[in-house]
């Protein structure tokens, strides 16, 4: 699975740094973005020896794998707004933080159940993170030039950090064990923790905004139902009880969320998706074919990971290499 991102409406206040400070603040910035970025994908190498070590299912190792993206983008189209009302650098306080603190529970699962929860402990970290990241640099960038440098560097190491994620677990599992892929995590979120306390901007929340609970609790059992009915349909074993069951909480999830965003508007509230810009046929077309080639793509590193390590022969650093090399094209188009 891949990410998707709601960025905040309403992030207008600018505050004014030093060119040094606020530059030196983006590093921090993008610091916690690459651990976002890096952990969507940095268990496709590692994969085949969770399963070694935990002795797990091969149900088990997909959900370890996507409990952390599928957490990130049920909660990213409330994160985004509650960081609105409470602050965004607080927000981004609270996600690295969480962030480490969920690599250290994960570096220390005994089995996979547990990998599984601290897996979604990182997604809610990941989300409440992310949206900050995007606001904190409209906020300390107020020249739209420098920006729109600061965006097109955000975006980079987005686009670096997936990349770079099936390397880096390669890398780490030629010379240390299956822990070292979250352990790395906790030095640099304390990095980044300890550099947003001294550089980040005040925090300037805006109680005004309205954060509603209720869309992003229906948004994550719509994406739950989803993908877990998704996971049985291609699953040759399956199971046609769950899989019915997944059907009906992930059609009742899309029922729900529609049905709040409906009443949100009634009340004279800001719905956190509104449906009718998929009328537009561009929007539209634009974001089912974003969304196919995310899905594509997201599955063809999977797939050739595990494929490579396998039954090709391929050390997990190899295998790294071989989807990073997919990827290398769309860092200078994203710039």
């Amino acid at each position: 699975m891949s990410t998707t991102l709601h960025i905040p409406d309403h992030v207008t206040t600018t505050v004014s740094l030093s060119p040094a400070r606020r530059w030196g603040f983006l590093v921090l910035l993008s610091l916690g973005l690459f651990l976002v970025g890096a952990d969507n994908s940095i268990l496709y190498t590692a994969l085949p020896e969770l399963r070694a070590q935990l002795h797990t299912t091969d149900f088990e190792g997909l959900w370890i794998i996507n409990a952390y993206p599928l957490v990130l983008c049920g909660l990213l189209l409330g994160t985004g707004t509650l960081g609105d009302r409470i602050g965004h650098r607080l927000m981004f306080t609270v996600g690295v933080t969480t962030f480490g603190i969920g690599s250290l529970l994960a570096a220390l699962a005994p089995n996979a159940e547990y990998l599984i929860g601290a897996r979604a402990v990182l997604g809610v970290a990941a989300a409440t993170m992310m949206p900050a990241t995007l606001a904190l640099i409209s906020q300390i960038f107020p020249d739209e030039r420098e920006r729109s440098t600061a965006i097109g560097i955000w975006v980079s190491v987005a686009v670096v950090g997936s990349a770079s994620g099936p390397v880096l677990g390669g890398l780490l599992l030629e010379h240390y064990s299956w822990h070292s892929v979250f352990l790395i995590n906790v030095p640099v979120a304390a990095i980044a923790l300890t550099g947003t306390l001294i550089f980040a901007p005040p925090n300037m929340p805006n109680r005004n905004r309205k954060w509603d609970f209720a869309s992003s609790l229906y948004a994550m059992f719509a994406m739950v139902g989803m993908v877990m009915g998704i996971k049985e349909l291609a699953n040759p074993d399956r199971n046609m009880i769950l899989f019915a069951l997944a059907i009906v909480v992930g059609c009742i999830g899309v029922a729900a969320f529609r049905h709040r965003q409906r009443v949100l508007v009634s009340d004279g509230r800001e719905p956190l998706l509104e449906f009718s810009i998929f009328r537009n046929r561009m929007f539209t077309g634009g974001t089912l074919a974003a969304v196919l080639a995310m899905f594509v793509m997201a599955g063809a590193e999977m797939m050739t990971t595990q494929r490579y390590q396998t039954s090709g022969g391929f050390s997990p650093l190899e295998a790294g290499l071989l989807v990073a090399s997919a990827a290398l094209p769309a860092i200078p188009a994203s710039v």
